[in-house]
């Protein structure tokens, strides 16, 4: 726990109280407060161990390239169940993958890609508490779970995600936890889901509804609520404007269009709540008129409203304030000593009506150990009924706030967890895929379900396609040894690794200042560049890099494995990092186009060496790897965990969601059957699925 808790010491967790913000750091194990809805960022794992996805993929939610229903509804939504499809896939590892029959992957077929293997690491993303108090469903980056008050599990759903970015409010449910609805990416756009729960089933209440395609990946940018009789639906996303739209009728009954951090429905259905800035504004829901505001001391003020909706508690670091909602006046302030603890940063709850519970944690200099501070207030009386310190190496807020631990599937196995880095990511044969993160290398059988895999806390290794190699650094020089522990490569000075090549005969070293090649044999450079190294790729007879030389200026650099010698270099300009060579030599790189928002596919060509544009894609989010199957297919990952397939010609394209945060990695088999595609939630492996008849 201490080396899990100093990794995610950076990031931090929002919790909303009936989708209200509370901030606390992301440190923590993940349980949660009773009558509140959280919102949990998905920067890193809360837990250390892998898991694999459940087989049951739901018919109700698929990763389809085609259009999908306006935003606004005209009709009444239809709430006819949808049964869920059982399936032997996806297959967890060390299971053996069952060859189907499976197609060749196509932009035409797009709609039938599943996942057919995957290793996830199970963490918390978001949550939310039904306004009864009841029921508490936790978002995780292997599904959607149910919990009693006691803990146990009642449901759990693998095909339901949110988006992985700290909002308020990507995840609501209604007053009894029988209706849930998340805001998450589907295929390059945003898309609001509302799910039916009928026992251990969750089925869509009405068709999903896209919003926008525009991504950034910033905090808030989307927010969805759903109020306590399930009959009102907020959602906003993107650049598009907030909306609230009747359920029954389809009709919008409250628009606005200024800048938005969450939104909630107050747990008694009598108020939506609109939180912007340090605002709050108050609007009846009879009428749908504002009635009242609220300013906040600060933007991040954690707050929380009591199960009857008759209060709103706001923490600052050195005192509790409580309102009334009807009026918005001060019913009491409550000091919490010490009065100098100015940055102690409160989560709070009502534990009943007239109960305040509050926790606080402040992490060492080496976040290891945390000072935890709780307490218990009455509200009619500002009386302490508790305030406790305790120093601790795992605390967990939200098992304190909740009352009860969230139990989620753990599984141990020889991947690295919660990896976004990949020195080698790619299929060696159709069946056989190696997968290269800094401390870990597996070789993955899919067919047979085996593995071979090496691990090594303390150095970085690099992949060949049969072994691997360690980088060791020196007091004067950097080495590449093998498993005997003889040196492959020598680099002379303390530089780190960026790549190697296939069979380990060459190394790509950042200096800090210069991108440099390093061949077997020799202490020096054979070919050196200008810059920071970005991208690197060969194929039998040449090796192609890429070198950030100043601000938004790249070369292109093209050597000659025989002679160590540079046949060829170009510069460019806004290039992204990413770059490809086929068999016969030619080089595909990606471009940003500023003034028209587009990313532009080139190729180099391999006898002339010219540059020519393939085609120029409008992305909804920022391009991430990419990579050509032997079938004339190109995969383009985005920041937002959507996949683009791309005809090589640049004639066709389709999308799909192939994870909820940036992808990281991707790899086509070499008959073009399969798609690996790794993100920090893990690994998949995707198919196409035969039609059932």
């Amino acid at each position: 726990m201490k080396k899990l808790t100093a990794l995610i010491a950076s990031t931090f967790i929002l919790l909303s109280a009936c989708n209200n913000p509370i901030v606390i750091p992301a440190n923590l194990a993940v349980t949660l407060p009773a009558n509140q809805n959280f919102i949990i960022s998905a920067t890193a794992p809360g837990t250390p161990g892998m898991e694999t996805a459940s087989p049951a993929p739901s018919a109700t939610a698929t990763l389809t390239p085609s259009p999908l229903p306006s935003a606004t509804p005209t009709e009444t939504p239809s709430r006819t169940p949808v049964p869920t499809r059982k399936s032997p896939y996806p297959v967890a590892l060390g299971t053996p993958l069952i060859d189907m029959g499976f197609s060749p992957i196509s932009p035409d077929n797009l709609q039938q890609l599943r996942p057919v293997f995957s290793v996830l690491a199970t963490y918390p993303r978001h949550a939310t508490i039904s306004a009864d108090g009841q029921t508490l469903f936790l978002s995780t980056s292997s599904g959607l779970f149910m919990y009693n008050r006691k803990g146990k599990v009642l449901g759990q759903w693998r095909n339901i995600f949110t988006t992985a970015l700290a909002c308020e409010n990507c995840l609501s449910t209604n007053r009894d936890g029988s209706r849930v609805a998340v805001i998450t990416r589907q295929a390059g756009d945003w898309e609001a889901q509302v799910y039916d729960i009928m026992g251990e089933e969750a089925v869509l209440a009405l068709p999903p509804l896209p919003i926008d395609k525009s991504y950034h990946g910033i905090p808030n940018e989307a927010s969805i609520a759903i109020s306590p009789d399930g009959k009102y639906l907020a959602f906003r996303a993107g650049s598009i404007t907030l909306r609230v739209i009747d359920l029954e009728t389809g009709l919008q009954v409250l628009g606005y269009d200024r800048a938005v951090n969450g939104i909630t429905f107050t747990p008694d259905g009598a108020n939506f709540v609109i939180h912007g800035g340090r605002e709050m504004l108050f609007y009846n829901i009879s009428t749908w008129k504002q009635r009242a505001n609220l300013l906040l001391p600060r933007e991040d003020t954690p707050y929380t409203f009591s199960s009857d909706g008759k209060y709103l508690a706001i923490a600052l670091p050195t005192k509790m304030r409580i309102f009334t909602v009807e009026k918005l006046q001060i019913l009491r302030e409550i000091n919490v000593p010490p009065s100098n603890a100015d940055t102690r940063q409160w989560q709070i709850s009502f534990a009943d009506n007239n109960t305040l519970e509050g926790y606080a944690i402040r992490w060492d200099g080496s976040n290891t150990t945390a000072t935890v501070e709780t307490g218990q207030w009455n509200i009619d009386t500002g009386e302490k009924l508790r305030l406790e310190t305790v120093t601790t190496e795992s605390p967990n807020a939200l098992e304190y706030l909740w009352g009860a631990p969230l139990p989620l599937p753990t599984n141990t196995n020889e991947l690295e967890a919660g990896s976004q880095v990949y020195n080698a990511f790619r299929f060696i044969s159709d069946g056989l895929l190696l997968v290269n993160s800094p401390h870990s290398a597996c070789w993955l059988k899919l067919p047979t379900g085996e593995s071979t895999c090496f691990k090594d806390a303390n150095q970085v290794l690099f992949a060949q396609d049969g072994t691997v190699l360690t980088e060791v650094l020196g007091n004067s020089n950097t080495s590449l040894t093998n498993r005997a522990g003889e040196v492959v490569i020598k680099v002379e000075g303390t530089y780190r690794i960026a790549a190697i090549n296939r069979n380990g005969e060459w190394a790509f070293i950042n200096t800090g200042f210069s991108a440099d090649l390093y061949t077997k044999g020799k202490i020096l450079p054979q070919e050196s560049a200008k810059g920071r190294p970005q991208g690197f790729a060969e194929n039998g007879n040449l090796i192609v890099f890429t070198a950030l030389e100043a601000e938004n200026t790249y070369t292109i650099n093209i050597v000659d494995k025989k002679t160590g010698n540079t046949i060829d270099q170009k510069k460019d300009n806004f290039l992204y990092k990413p770059i490809l060579m086929t068999a016969d030599g030619s080089i595909y790189y990606m471009q940003n186009e500023l003034g028209n928002n587009q990313t532009v596919l080139n190729v180099i060509d391999p006898l002339t060496r010219h540059t020519t544009e393939i085609t120029r894609l409008a992305l909804p989010a920022k391009p991430g790897p990419f990579t050509l199957s032997t079938t004339g297919l190109f995969a383009i990952g985005q920041q937002d965990g959507a996949v683009i397939i791309v005809t090589q010609d640049g004639g066709q394209s389709a999308s799909f969601q192939a994870a909820e945060s940036a992808i990281d990695a991707l790899s086509f088999s070499l008959d073009g059957r399969y798609l690996a595609v790794a993100s920090a939630e893990g690994m998949r492996v995707y198919a196409i699925l035969p039609k059932i008849k």
